[in-house]
């Protein structure tokens, strides 16, 4: 593949000098990047439930028409919310959370589940990555450039697999067109930088339409991004007030002198990526055909413990000392490449409305790099998703589909810390939905019969064969309201890393033992929402529960794996060789009972909404709860509030939010209880247009206030809060 940094020349370069060519019709939304309408702040906003959906159900639908609770991302909202993972990116969101390790990995949390229960897409696809092995391990999808994101809150394990009984998250590319194009070429150019961690990041994306007709097309894609960083700012230490007290409180018992702590800057937390894809679609009034190949390289360091000689107070010196534990600090350099194909084929009338295909197959590479430079531990992953789904129409308001789908994924892990064996994952499945419409009332059927087979090297193959089912019913009370109920039955087959795991394990900090005996993880979902889209108030109030059978999860030991003489020894944390070696927290995979609910609650409140200008108040909350055998579940998610005003017009677009995530003291009893804090965001955008070219300025200011913050579910809350004070500055030019 030609070198990122080159390719991105080049292709801003074309994108500029071919712009001139373009027909002289209305702008088109570049695949890649969402342009936003007229009022981009509220009609692009996440809880206007009036947008379009593609992962939902097997048909595009509106947002007020599925059962489940969705969230839309794109246009001036996405712009403004993008960050360098897509965890950070969404983790604003109601009922979202990220798990936040380090500025360079970062995956979703929904609802308290995620690891291997939340299902991350590109365009429909698996991900095809390692991230849900370890929180350490980042998303190979790159957040800037994303043209819309959808999420499924709750069980849509139906559509996507099992390991989607938390929740789905389809990131939308637009790699491969779909539709005719309406213009000969297309595209985007974007620049922009952030204070706190010194980053610069710029894309270019162009769309040529090659043999352009009436009825058909040839369409050329192009994308290209790249992104530095340095060391992210923070507003105080990089290690908690409570790490502090006990190493000082070691220190002293043992005489010695303390290390001046990390402060100013996280050590170790800087990042690059780059990415880029080709694509070639052939699109007809009623079907497409596409193939894209594409790319993705990131290099960031995993925060950890770091102690610094500097001067207290001395910026440079602070800044020198950053920068040299970076060296101290392992690194993850990460490799992907991948290959897409899709394609679709609609009718216009009869029993098969369409037929269409997507398949997805790619490389990855990611090696943990030691502070000499030597590989550690090498993960790679070779696999592939595809899926065929046929869509019918029948009786009178009556539509459906069926579908097979089959995943492939053949993971390795060697070096010191390989915590678990070579493994070969497959499974197959069949799938139906189904969708009647009776007056006001609109009910949704779904099945799923999955196969699933696991073959770890040095143990016995597994192998499962699990149905699940739902039903959801939304009732439109009158042209503004509706009401909408979920019920989802879901069975999960444990994964090779809850049954084969055996060593230390870098990224959680511990010695993790599975259990090769665990059974399917069984789960019954209930949502109930009540959804108001027009008026002065438009939002969505949601129930939800979720009741586990054999849930699992790594419980603690209350037991250190010391290594001694060439060997790993469990022993109690007061035996006399567990005080002089530093050793791991042991954890072992169980299965217990367990229940999760809470309650989101997302508006909008249209203070002053007329064609020349736009006010909105949006409040918003989040509550998750969960517990087994009347124990709290570890890593849930704090409550959350927000409360934020909108103001906007035809080009202007302004506003400030403030979100309370309030003390968590529910927890496991392995945990320390987190603190409360506030996080408060301003943004302000300005967009020009001249002909067909449309050029978009904005700023955004994160953490205003420079709070401590440190997110309950993350992995290293104890050890790397979040940014600090933070400026992003950027334009964007379609065309």
């Amino acid at each position: 593949m030609t070198p990122f940094p080159s390719a991105f020349r080049l292709l801003a370069c074309a994108a500029l000098v071919t712009s001139g060519l373009r027909a002289q019709t209305a702008p088109a939304t570049p695949a890649g990047f969402a342009s936003p309408p007229r009022h981009a702040h509220t009609h692009n906003t996440t809880v206007t439930l009036d947008q379009f959906l593609v992962s939902a159900t097997p048909f595009a639908g509106n947002q007020v028409d599925v059962a489940q609770a969705t969230t839309v991302l794109s246009g001036r909202s996405l712009l403004l919310k993008q960050q360098a993972t897509l965890g950070e990116t969404l983790s604003s969101e109601t009922g979202i959370a990220a798990s936040s390790f380090g500025p360079g990995a970062s995956r979703p949390i929904i609802r308290g589940l995620g690891g291997d229960r939340i299902r991350l897409l590109e365009n429909g696809v698996g991900t095809l990555d390692a991230s849900v092995n370890s929180p350490d391990h980042a998303v190979s999808v790159e957040p800037f450039l994303i043209e819309r994101i959808e999420v499924l809150r709750g069980p849509a394990a139906l559509l996507y697999g099992s390991n989607a009984v938390g929740g789905a998250v389809n990131v939308i590319t637009h790699r491969i067109e779909t539709e005719l194009p309406t213009e000969r070429i297309r595209g985007a150019v974007e620049l922009r930088g952030g204070s706190a961690a010194e980053e610069l990041a710029r894309g270019a994306v162009v769309d040529i339409a090659l043999e352009a007709g009436a009825d058909r097309a040839l369409v050329l894609h192009f994308d290209a991004f790249r992104r530095e960083a340095e060391n992210v700012r923070i507003p105080g230490y990089a290690e908690s007030a409570r790490i502090r007290a006990e190493e000082a409180e070691e220190a002293a018992e043992h005489g010695e002198a303390l290390a001046d702590a990390a402060r100013g800057r996280l050590p170790n937390s800087s990042l690059s990526a780059q990415s880029g894809s080709a694509g070639l679609s052939f699109v007809g009034k009623n079907f497409y055909l596409g193939a894209s190949l594409s790319g993705f390289e990131t290099n960031y360091g995993l925060p950890g413990h770091a102690h610094e000689e500097h001067a207290e107070g001395d910026e440079h010196d602070e800044n020198k000392a950053a920068s040299e534990s970076e060296a101290e600090g392992v690194r993850v350099d990460l490799r992907q490449r991948r290959t897409d194909v899709q394609g679709e084929w609609r009718a216009d009338a009869g029993l098969i409305n369409a037929v269409r295909f997507k398949f997805g197959h790619a490389r990855y590479r990611h090696a943990e790099r030691e502070p000499d430079g030597e590989i550690g531990t090498l993960f790679t992953n070779k696999g592939y998703d595809g899926r065929v789904e046929v869509l019918h129409g029948g009786p009178e308001n009556w539509r459906g589909a069926i579908g097979a789908h089959a995943t492939r994924s053949d993971f390795s892990a060697a070096g010191e810390e390989a915590f678990v064996p070579p493994s070969l994952t497959q499974t197959q499945a069949l799938f139906a939905f189904e969708e009647v419409s009776a007056g006001p009332l609109t009910w949704q059927f779904g099945a799923r019969l999955e196969r699933s087979k696991i073959s770890a090297e040095g143990n016995k193959s597994r192998r499962s064969t699990e149905p699940s089912g739902s039903v959801g019913a939304v009732w439109k009370r009158d042209e503004a309201t509706s009401i909408a109920l979920s019920v989802a039955h879901t069975s999960r087959a444990a994964n090779a890393q809850e049954l084969f795991a055996d060593g230390p394990h870098a990224g959680t900090q511990a010695y993790e033992i599975g259990d090769a005996n665990l059974k399917t993880e069984r789960s019954l979902g209930v949502d109930l929402s009540l959804r108001r889209h027009a008026g002065l108030v438009t939002g969505a109030i949601t129930l939800f529960a979720n009741r586990f059978q054999g849930f699992i999860f790594e419980q603690p030991t209350g037991l250190l794996a010391i290594e001694h003489d060439g060997a790993w020894e469990f022993l109690e944390a007061d035996d006399e060789l567990a005080d002089e070696e530093e050793g791991l927290p042991l954890y072992r995979t169980v299965q217990r009972d367990a229940r999760f609910w809470g309650v989101e609650v997302e508006t909008i409140w249209h203070l002053h909404d007329k064609s020349d200008w736009q006010l909105d108040l949006r409040l918003a909350a989040d509550l998750t709860r969960a517990r087994e055998g009347g124990r709290n579940l570890p890593r849930i998610p704090a409550a959350r509030t927000t409360a934020g005003l909108l103001w906007g017009t035809a080009n202007w677009s302004a506003g400030a939010e403030c979100q309370w995530v309030h003390d968590q003291n529910r927890i496991a009893g392995n945990e320390t209880r987190s603190d409360g804090y506030a996080l408060v965001n301003a943004h302000v955008s300005r967009a020009f247009t001249n002909g067909h070219w449309r050029t978009e300025v904005f700023v955004r200011g994160t953490n205003l206030a420079n709070e401590e913050a440190r997110p309950h579910s993350s992995f290293v809350k104890e050890l790397a809060p979040l940014a600090g004070r933070s400026v992003v500055a950027g334009i964007r030019l379609t065309f």
